[in-house]
């Protein structure tokens, strides 16, 4: 696990070398509104669902690590002449067709990673295996923003080639170290079914976990944007008080994500999403009523606790009732509904922010914790569709016959 951990912390510290100030860029560089900007990125956000799916049946098609590494390397070209394209100011549409690449590419790795945690974990392991993904993710979201902040100030490019460069030595990592047990049905392989990720929806048990991913990721997506407008607009909070919040999201998840995951093999799964999910309700849902740095802080905290229950819940939940040859599809199907819900949660932030907001300011923060609490609550019924080793309950008690007694 550590080695994939280890990959994906590679990959999010080069995706916060550049990535995150590209909005920036358009706008401040290429001339772009705020408005376009947003809807670019709310697009590439769609690509990705997309190309989750995608990677998701050719992984059960041709193998993990064979997908992640041709995933990962169109997207080390896609990156390439995005850096080309933004040292030599080309004009915006060929900008915009690398950065809609490297986008769609860059959705391949972790539906298919998520696959490989799977196939070499069993369904008691996998809370924990999920959760040192999240660490490793985590720290290289902390280091690579702050990184890349002083190097936008040289150079938009070089943060570009160096997220590149960074792509390249985790496919270079990858190929050197990693071992793919997994093996196509027959050890022929099959040809992938794209009609199949849609009807993989049959089964009412992925349906569900989808929707209700769907609903939590879009209340997880208020950190980025509702918060921030939130704080900025009505409180007029200094920008430093928000990147605190990203950082106190960040160091949660960090310091008390291998906690946590040992917390949640004490019960069942599903009451272990409710739990989060919870979290998440009161966390967010407090936000409005306070106009003070401390109090939202504290909620902020609490809804970063509740993610880091629900995040690797929601891939173990998907990995224990596919079987080994569905893996990457109901995997990627999870990561289909998890980007839609981020760009809904982006888009809604907005909206509630505009019209709800000034009229009632905890208005949309307590419509967000409704959502937080219905998606919990339909975590919760799942545990009459599931197994108990689906569920995560191991060491059943043998109830003890009795010898019966007969009364007269």
């Amino acid at each position: 696990m550590m080695l994939v951990a280890a990959a994906n912390g590679l990959l999010l510290f080069g995706y916060g070398l550049s990535l995150p100030f590209f909005t920036v860029y358009l706008i401040s560089q290429k001339g772009l509104t705020a408005a376009m900007a947003g809807l670019i990125i709310g697009l590439s956000a769609l690509s990705r669902s997309f190309s989750s799916a995608l990677a998701g049946e050719l992984a059960d098609a041709f193998g993990r690590k064979t997908v992640m590494l041709w995933g990962l390397a169109l997207e080390v070209a896609a990156m390439l002449g995005l850096a080309l394209c933004i040292e030599y100011h080309t004009q915006t549409g060929w900008l915009l067709l690398c950065y809609f690449l490297m986008a769609f590419f860059g959705a391949v790795f972790r539906p298919v990673s998520n696959a490989w945690v799977t196939d070499n974990t069993t369904p008691k392991q996998r809370v924990e295996a999920f959760g040192i993904i999240r660490i490793g993710l985590n720290l290289g979201w902390a280091l690579g923003p702050a990184v890349g902040g002083f190097l936008v100030r040289c150079s938009y490019s070089l943060a570009f080639y160096l997220t590149a460069l960074s792509y390249a030595l985790t496919v270079l990592y990858l190929q050197r170290f990693l071992q793919d047990p997994y093996r196509p049905s027959a050890g022929r392989g099959r040809r992938p079914k794209f009609v199949s990720l849609l009807t993989s929806l049959k089964d009412s048990r992925l349906a569900k976990i989808c929707f209700y991913v769907f609903l939590i990721t879009a209340v997880n997506a208020q950190l980025v944007v509702g918060l921030s407008v939130h704080c900025n607009t009505f409180l007029h909070m200094p920008e430093y008080y928000i990147g605190w919040f990203f950082t106190i999201n960040g160091l949660a998840t960090v310091l008390l994500q291998y906690p946590a995951s040992r917390f949640m093999e004490r019960m069942r799964l599903s009451t272990a999403m409710l739990v989060g999910c919870v979290l998440y309700a009161a966390g967010y849902g407090s936000v409005g009523f306070f106009g003070s740095f401390l109090p939202i802080a504290a909620g902020v905290f609490l809804a970063s606790v509740g993610e880091l229950i629900v995040s690797p819940g929601e891939q173990t939940l998907a990995s224990n009732i596919a079987s080994s040859q569905t893996r990457g599809r109901y995997l990627g199907m999870v990561m289909v509904f998890y980007n839609l819900g981020s760009s809904a949660g982006f888009f809604t932030a907005g909206w509630l922010g505009q019209y709800v907001a000034p009229y009632y300011l905890p208005g949309p923060w307590l419509i967000i914790g409704a959502v937080a609490l219905a998606a919990g609550w339909g975590f919760f019924a799942l545990r009459r569709n599931l197994t108990d080793e689906q569920d995560n309950k191991f060491n059943v008690p043998v109830p003890v016959k009795k010898d019966s007694v007969t009364l007269h």
